[in-house]
This record gives structure tokens, sequence and C-alpha cells, in this order.
């Protein structure tokens, strides 16, 4: 093992660092085993749903089984959730999917297809995004379908909570050479955010640096690595309440600015990351570089949510480097 060297946190040399990567977790699947126990086929049509961090946002999924050997036909999906959540994409990619706002603080998505088959499923995945920390709520499914003797059937799902937990950071020290080791033990789980800033002044690269390394200390995190070059920056800390050890690497790369988390605890990456994002549009606001948060984008691949490759420019389209679905991010 290499020996430890004392933390030096205006040193630029961390050669031996690794970077986080695109922390995309896999797509989870759930399977229900089928049981035919019951006759009526009403007993037979089953709904079971989820909700679950990915990465910095939150996989909610909704499970429609058909355990009869007849089909339900004009199978229609309603899944309300709170307005603080924002639908950045869902699988399967090709489902076609309405969204609106139905009341004060909620919005709805609606799901059609003609067909479920007997003794078979389908699984949604629907990819939520908190724009706020301060709310709480819940997500609701509702699902009706025409069955085999032609009555119409409904389906309500049980709501789902969600809120989000305040958090006290305690400086710690991570020596340099354990951070490859941190992140690569199998228990740490992963998030990012990528945002690209939409200005017509020119991008100040230096600037927007120090601003994102700001707001990263101000939530106490300790400094453990910096790359002045390279726009890279390392910091650790611990959650006092959980006892959670947390990485965060901040860096901007090809016009995006980017903050990367590591801890075993996945519900505490997305209250950090968010709030890391929605301090930075208060701060762009209140020093003038934009009027509105509509001039920050998103920077996952809206078909598969792999990071962008760069941050391009207005009205000009970009291909998703691991899917090759190709995207305008900002018109």
């Amino acid at each position: 093992m290499e020996k430890k060297k004392e933390n030096n946190p205006n040193s630029d040399n961390i050669s031996e660092l690794i970077l986080f990567g695109d922390s995309s977790p896999q797509e989870v699947k759930r399977t229900e085993k089928i049981s035919l126990e019951y006759v009526d086929q009403e007993d037979l049509i089953k709904i079971v749903c989820a909700l679950e961090p990915f990465g910095a946002n939150f996989l909610y999924s909704l499970l429609i089984a058909n355990q009869s050997r007849a089909p339900i036909t004009e199978v229609k999906i309603r899944i309300r959730f709170p307005d603080f959540l924002t639908l950045i994409r869902s699988t399967p990619p090709t489902l076609s999917i309405d969204t609106l706002d139905i009341e004060e603080y909620e919005k709805q998505v609606k799901i059609e297809f003609g067909e479920l088959k007997g003794s078979s499923q389908k699984q949604i995945n629907l990819y939520l995004c908190p724009d706020l920390l301060e709310e709480k709520g819940e997500i609701k499914s509702f699902v009706t379908f025409v069955n085999n003797a032609d009555f119409v059937r409904a389906l309500d799902s049980e709501p789902v909570q969600i809120n989000f937990d305040p958090y006290t950071i305690e400086r710690k020290i991570l020596p340099t050479a354990e951070v490859k080791r941190f992140i690569q033990d199998p228990t740490i789980k992963k998030g990012k955010r990528s945002i690209g800033l939409a200005i017509d002044k020119p991008f100040d690269i230096n600037y927007f640096f120090n601003q994102i390394t700001k707001i990263i200390e101000s939530q106490n995190f300790q400094l453990i690595a910096k790359d002045k070059n390279s726009k890279l920056t390392w910091f650790f800390g611990t959650e006092l309440v959980s006892g959670d050890d947390i990485l965060i690497m901040a860096q901007i790369e090809s016009g995006k600015i980017e903050w990367s988390a590591a801890s075993e605890n996945p519900h505490i990456l997305i209250t950090i990351l968010t709030n890391f994002i929605n301090q930075f549009k208060e701060e762009m606001i209140l020093l003038g570089i934009i009027n509105s948060t509509e001039q920050i984008y998103n920077l996952e691949c809206k078909y598969c949510g792999t990071t962008l490759p760069y941050f391009p420019k207005k009205g000009k389209s970009i291909e998703c480097s691991k899917c090759n679905y190709e995207q305008i991010v900002w018109k």
C-alpha cells in the first residue's frame, strides 16, 4: 500500500485520482412471480409501484402484470406527482407520454396502449429530477383497462411518499491515495448533475470554476485536491446524523458545469446535488449572470440518461456518445 502523505489542499498534483466517469446507474427491471390461483381475470391484473434513488434523480417504476391467459385492452395509466419534480425521461423511450398540470402543486402524465396480452407484463419507468428540497408530497398511479368480459376495470396504487431530510456536513480529510479505493468500493453509490449555461457573454471558465468551488465550501466540505489547469476539484466530508462519508467532485469541461457525489447513502446524493444546483442558480441570478433559471439546461441525454459530451450552441444538435441519439438541448 502506498505510504500516506500529508494532505495539502493547495496542491495541484492529483495525478493519482480517478474521475467518476459517467455515473448513470443501470436501469432496474422488476419482475413479479406469476400466480394463477384465481379464475376471475379481475383478480389477475396486478400493479406494483416503487420509488428509489437513481443517481442524482428518482426512479418511479410501475409494473402492470396480466396474470390471466386472456388479454386486456384499452389500457390507460395516469401517474400524478408533485410539481417540485420534473420528468426528464422515461423508459421504454418509445412510449408516448403526455404531461400536464392538473391541480395546484401537482402534475400528471398519461400513458396509453392498446393491449396487454395474457401471461405478460409491462414496466414503465419515470425519471424525476427534484427542483426544490423544502417540499414534500406523494406519487400515485391509476390504471383503467377493458377486461375479457368487456367491462372497464380500475386499479389504484398506494401513494408513495417523497421528502428530503436536511443534512449537516463535518469536514473530514481523505488522503488522495484513498480516493480511488473509496470510489471503487462496491457499496458506494454515485450521482452526477451536469448543466449548461445559456448566456450571450463569453464563458469565463476561471470565474465559474471559482463559483462552483465556493458553493461546495459553503456546505462545509473539506478541500482535498484541486487542479487549476484541468478545472477539477475534490472535497470530502461526513454527514453528522447518518455518519455517511461523502466524496464530492466538481469540474468544468467542454462548456459543462458538473458536480459528482459518491456515498453509501443514495438518498443524500440527490439532496446534496440538488442543493448545489439550486444554490448555483440563485448566485447566478443575484450576480446578474442570468435573468431566469430557464437559462440553465440539464445535460443528460433525453433517451438514455448519459451525460452529453459537451454543451452545444443554441439550436445545434448533439449526439449522445452512448446511444447515438441526436437531440437539441436549447433552441
